[in-house]
């Protein structure tokens, strides 16, 4: 942790040092008036830590510029330079000044009203160098994971998310217990994805097939639902679904196995098969929705005859025969 001079106690705490951060480009403290679950996370009312923050001046007031700002969407401020017969093009930031040049008196009348507090340039540097922190963590677990995934040790992977979500201020999941979690679920997912190819994904070029599942991987066990952060910028899937896509099916592949095993296990003896229903659902998809099969005989999703661009979005209910 970067050590500043008289350092006070609290800048020791991530949930305080994440408050603080939320004040870069300001905000208003009465959002944090009853947030119970940032109470928790501080061991004391946020209202107090706020005026802490406040006296040892790392926040301050917003200014005119920051009040507009946080006050009026660019739409606004358009139609209120409009009415003023002023230029309506530019940035956010030359609206507001234009703004301000033209009616200065007015713009201080409309946000006197509002409460907003921001970062100080201390409070800023502080704040800033927490997140800088905090990403550089991310990163290096993010390396760690994909590391172990190449070499298929699934087990630690899960294990490496699992310490970082449990050391965040609010970790993923509401309510989950991630300091209790085995990680059995996601490792099961994982031999799906890297052990079977769905139908649907059938011709794909098997060059850049490894970059694919580790995406899917990661966007598993990180709980996103964006593949690009992990894949290159110049992958060809050699099908007509794009990276993004394949990844999606992949994952979508080894969780709808995941769920027919539940099933199952449930004693549950029947599903039906519910489409999309929207323009870009594919006739073949369309075919198979409404239809229940015996648990026994699902039919393979995502479908392997869909042709959707966006992929198959079919999923599964529990039904009566």
């Amino acid at each position: 942790m970067f050590t500043w001079f008289g350092k006070k106690d609290w800048q020791n705490s991530s949930p305080h040092l994440l408050l603080l951060s939320k004040f870069r480009h300001g905000d208003a403290p009465k959002r944090y008036e009853h947030a119970e679950y940032w109470e928790s996370a501080l061991k004391e009312n946020p209202q107090k830590a706020i005026q802490r923050f406040l006296k040892e001046k790392m926040l301050e007031p917003a200014e005119l510029t920051e009040l507009l700002d946080f006050k009026f969407k660019v739409s606004e401020l358009k139609r209120m330079l409009k009415k003023r017969l002023l230029k309506v093009s530019y940035c956010k930031s030359e609206l507001i000044k234009r703004l301000i040049d033209s009616d200065e008196e007015e713009m201080t009348k409309i946000t006197k009203d509002l409460e907003i507090i921001k970062c100080s340039i201390e409070g800023e540097r502080l704040a800033d160098y927490y997140l800088k922190e905090e990403k550089e963590k991310r990163e290096k677990a993010e390396k760690e994971v994909i590391k172990l995934l190449r070499h298929r040790e699934f087990l630690n992977a899960t294990r490496i998310v699992t310490k970082f979500e449990s050391s965040q201020v609010f970790p993923r999941g509401l309510g989950f217990d991630w300091n209790n979690y085995s990680g059995e679920s996601d490792v099961e997912v994982l031999q799906v994805i890297f052990g079977k190819m769905p139908g649907i994904l059938n011709g794909i070029d098997e060059g850049c097939l490894e970059n694919l599942r580790l995406a899917a991987a990661m966007m598993q066990l990180w709980g996103t639902n964006r593949a690009s952060p992990w894949l290159p910028n110049d992958l060809k899937t050699g099908i007509h679904l794009d990276g993004d896509v394949v990844v999606r099916m992949f994952v979508f592949h080894a969780l709808h196995l995941r769920n027919i095993k539940q099933y199952k296990n449930s004693g549950i003896k029947a599903i039906k098969i519910l489409g999309a229903d929207d323009a870009n659902t594919c006739p073949a998809c369309r075919k198979m929705s409404g239809k229940k099969y015996n648990i026994n005989k699902v039919p393979e999703l995502p479908n392997p005859h869909c042709t959707s661009e966006i992929g198959c979005r079919c999923t599964t209910v529990v039904s009566d025969f």
